[in-house]
């Protein structure tokens, strides 16, 4: 019996012995190759939202506020970030810098349930990327929102919502342009445009009128009503033209020429383009 004993606690001592020799080199180690993290990443990281939205480019909040310190990136990427906090990272980093330009995300659409119809019956999972999938989607217009909802749930800013009548819709207030519910969306109809720019056509339809109205009673008619409104506009403005027109049977707004005066909304029968800051938040 003792045989067997001593030989089993003879081995559980060396396999112990060994234990503690490495623990103690890897402590060593720890010590002798520890590196000291540049105090200013975490100040900068804490100024920074902390919602890892990614659209600075960057792993999350902590990867850009190491990537300033250490590669000198820009200090103003980050679309969450307001002049006030772009201006405590330049004080932290010893530089001077202002805010980009401000983005806010439209929806290319305003068909909701009332005024669209549905090819079929879809009972598959509950995201657009899903039905997108099963023949193209359920809705009629090939363009129309889905609104399952794969928009909001990729949005760390609570900034769009699927409303009750089942259309996505932006919150102007709380949208910084992160641009996760335009990668999110499986039919391309979210952009980002400038907060300086005041009106969008909220329509994709490129099909022609009687086409587009089998499935959507509010989309683009490519009447034109709004280029003849912004051409008397233009019209003391020689070679100028005008900031919007139609191609493909949809209005198109050129923002290099458009000065915010909203004639073509007015004149817009099917209220297609509407004030981004102010109709948006309407719906919701």
């Amino acid at each position: 019996m003792l045989d067997i004993l001593f030989p089993s606690i003879s081995s559980i001592l060396c396999i112990s012995l060994i234990g503690l020799i490495f623990g103690l080199v890897l402590s060593i180690a720890k010590i002798k190759l520890h590196v000291e993290q540049d105090p200013r990443i975490e100040q900068i990281t804490g100024i920074l939202p902390g919602a890892n939205c990614g659209s600075c480019g960057f792993p999350g909040c902590a990867g850009y506020a190491a990537a300033i310190v250490e590669q000198g990136a820009e200090i103003n990427l980050c679309p969450a970030c307001n002049e006030e906090k772009i201006c405590r990272i330049g004080e932290i980093m010893g530089v001077k810098a202002h805010a980009g330009i401000q983005k806010i995300a439209v929806v290319h659409c305003h068909g909701d349930i009332n005024s669209t119809k549905t090819a079929f019956i879809y009972d598959g999972p509950k995201n657009c990327g899903a039905a997108q999938l099963v023949m193209e989607g359920f809705k009629v217009c090939p363009y129309g929102c889905l609104g399952l909802g794969d928009c909001e749930a990729a949005c760390p800013f609570d900034a769009i919502h699927v409303s009750g009548n089942g259309l996505s819709v932006v919150d102007a207030d709380k949208c910084v342009g992160c641009g996760n519910c335009v990668k999110a969306c499986p039919r391309n109809i979210i952009d980002l445009l400038n907060k300086t720019s005041l009106y969008s056509v909220s329509c994709r339809n490129q099909e022609k009128a009687p086409v587009m109205k089998l499935g959507c009673s509010v989309g683009c008619i490519a009447c034109k009503k709004c280029v003849k409104a912004c051409q008397e506009v233009f019209q003391d403005k020689p070679g100028a033209g005008t900031a919007i027109d139609v191609e493909n049977f949809l209005a198109i707004i050129d923002y290099n020429k458009c000065i915010n005066c909203g004639k073509c909304a007015e004149e817009c029968p099917n209220k297609v383009i509407y004030s981004v800051t102010q109709a948006v938040k309407a719906q919701i």
